[in-house]
């Protein structure tokens, strides 16, 4: 049995019937006795069986772009080579570093010559499986996202012309500097994955191949979910059965992936970085949103006009949550902790949106969840459940940030 494919846009039904028996549990968990708690959790691991299975589905791959191990390897040697960048300095990897959950553990990233982006860099774990991309969700597949950092001023800054131009002849066109073992690397490796062609598409594909193979699996969560009782902690236990149920946790972050590919205001408060310059089309977004917001999704140019977007960002996935802090669309929650207390207030509803209006599913009386009508321990508890969904990793390449070599 395996977990059924993920690529439509709403995932809310993916544990439904899971939800619903976590909702059965409306008494403190953290009073429950052990043969209770064991009983509930057993429930919820029948439900989560039955509705998306034991295992990942194979990651989507689309007909045009077959994966191969060769493929794979330029795509991995693209994505850690900085001389892609204007100034040789920023790879892909610079801001989506495998030791850091493939995000930078900054607020926003930096690119070349210091420039200071806008939003935080999201993990791309699971990314494989995500039907948008982008925190406003504007592309819909890797192949399209791989194209825009490079020619984005605030990052890589660069030329498709002279990305080619250096791949092509090993020799940085800014820079004048030569690489020899990067031409011999590059002329080999293309010439085996697309017949010599080195051109914006075959650098997409190359790139999307790779990140497709950035998932995770085997957490702890997921041996309790095949059968091992002894996989998470009596912490974990209660913080998930609140997950599940009375705090609708799961409404979002569903499995097995924890994220629903959606999009939602949760009252992400301003980090105190942002200017009207970062946000130039605000005045023509749902008539008119403040220009030192973040728009959100409505920043999309075909959804300017549609108010229920503003201040909406697609959910990131949980898995291997504690790798990749700081959080949330502009890194404004420095810690596991802090994202964790930021919906112990919206239970309370003591948080407000900056822009357009508050989700639905997180607004007080919606979420019981500690202070707000839940328990005392329900944000550690959480805390230790999140910890439970960090899984497998990938390794980078033993160069780091760098032009690939020959050898």
């Amino acid at each position: 049995m395996v977990y059924a494919a993920m690529r439509v846009r709403v995932r809310r039904a993916a544990l439904a019937s899971a939800t619903v028996v976590g909702l059965l549990l409306w008494g403190d968990v953290s009073q429950a006795s052990a043969a209770s708690l064991e009983e509930q959790v057993r429930k919820l691991r029948a439900e989560i069986r039955k509705d998306v299975g034991v295992r990942l589905p194979s990651v989507p791959v689309p007909a045009n772009n077959p994966q191969t191990k060769d493929k794979v390897k330029l795509g991995e040697a693209l994505f850690f080579d900085p001389n892609l960048s204007s100034c040789a300095e920023v790879a892909c990897a610079t801001c989506h570093l495998p030791g850091k959950g493939f995000s930078d553990g900054n607020e926003v990233s930096h690119g070349c010559k210091g420039t200071e982006g806008r939003r935080n860099s999201p993990t791309i774990f699971q990314a494989a499986y995500l039907s948008h991309l982008f925190w406003d969700g504007r592309v819909q597949s890797l192949e399209q996202q791989a194209l825009s950092p490079v020619v984005d001023p605030v990052e890589m800054a660069n030329t498709w012309d002279n990305v080619i131009s250096y791949l092509r002849t090993g020799v940085h066109p800014l820079t004048g500097k030569a690489f020899p073992d990067a031409k011999k690397f590059y002329e080999v490796a293309f010439g085996k994955v697309f017949e010599r062609e080195i051109s914006i598409t075959t650098v997409a594909k190359a790139i999307a191949a790779y990140e497709r193979t950035v998932t995770s699996f085997d957490s702890p969560f997921d041996r309790w979910v095949r059968g091992d009782d002894k996989a998470l902690t009596v912490a974990q236990k209660r913080g998930m059965l609140v997950f599940f149920g009375r705090g609708k946790c799961s409404k979002c972050h569903n499995a097995p992936h924890f994220t629903d590919s959606d999009f939602h205001n949760i009252g992400i408060p301003n980090a105190g970085f942002e200017k009207a310059a970062q946000f130039p089309q605000n005045p023509g977004i749902c008539k008119g949103v403040a220009p030192t917001v973040d728009p959100g999704r409505a920043e999309v140019p075909a959804l300017h006009a549609s108010c229920a977007d503003v201040g909406t960002f697609k959910t990131p996935t949980l898995r291997n949550v504690t790798l990749s802090a700081p959080y949330m669309h502009n890194g404004k929650l420095d810690s596991l902790d802090a994202a964790v207390v930021h919906y112990e207030d919206l239970s309370q509803g003591t948080i407000t949106a900056v822009a357009g209006e508050l989700d639905v599913d997180v607004r007080k009386g919606t979420i019981l969840f500690g202070a707000g009508a839940g328990a005392a321990d329900d944000v550690p508890n959480m805390i230790e459940f999140m910890k439970a969904l960090t899984g497998s990793q990938l390794r980078g390449p033993n160069g780091g940030v760098a032009p690939p070599s020959s050898k």
